[in-house]
């Protein structure tokens, strides 16, 4: 009889081997977890903030919709001026729009205003009518676009002097709309949120 070759052992791990493999395995899994639990407080912090910029450019984007249909005294005898622009405590901006379209009915117009209301900017609107002063406030709809903002400032652009808050601006025609409006809205963080918005170019 002869005794096996050492080379003809079965082929096993030693403990040794299993250690360093299961220590190997462990410092993975702690790594994925780490990598896995930063991204999940990432998205937790920066989820509301997707959702504030979200708000934001949808109140600016209507903003921007309803400046852009603004009456034109050229089109429809106006009995004053188609944008106002509110200061004090109901800061803000009133505008006579041109609704929007329906098929096989006359062409209409809706009174809007965007005011600040106990931190909120609201958006309130008329039912679409074909005269001009068919508009009373009291049936005005209301629409929130945007919580916690600390204050609204407007100002309105004239040729050849740049932006003017309203009291300043004057214009040669009291009829004619500004070309362009320059909102910023304040949030009570402090932040500030500019938009300059063309008026009339729908």
């Amino acid at each position: 009889m002869t005794a096996r070759p050492a080379s003809s052992r079965a082929a096993g791990f030693t403990l040794l081997e299993l250690l360093v493999a299961i220590s190997v395995l462990s410092l993975v899994s702690v790594i994925a977890w780490r990598g896995l639990d930063s991204l999940v407080h990432t998205r937790e912090r920066l989820q509301p903030e997707a959702e504030e910029v979200r708000d934001l450019l949808v109140a600016f984007g209507q903003i921007e919709r309803d400046l852009a249909q603004v009456v034109s005294a050229s089109f429809v005898p106006l009995p004053g001026a188609p944008l106002v622009v509110r200061r004090g405590a109901s800061a803000g901006f009133e505008l006579l729009r041109f609704a929007p379209v329906i098929e096989g009915s006359p062409s209409a117009v809706q009174l809007v205003v965007y005011e600040l209301r106990g931190g909120r900017l609201m958006r309130l609107s008329s039912a679409p009518t074909i005269t001009v002063d068919a508009s009373p406030e009291a049936a005005l709809v209301e629409t929130q676009l945007l919580a916690d903002v600390q204050a609204l400032q407007v100002r309105v652009w004239q040729a050849g002097r740049g932006w003017a808050p309203p009291e300043v601006a004057s214009s040669p025609n009291p009829r004619a709309a500004p070309p362009g409006l320059e909102v910023i809205v304040e949030r009570t963080d402090g932040r500030q949120y500019r938009r300059v918005l063309l008026v009339g170019t729908g």
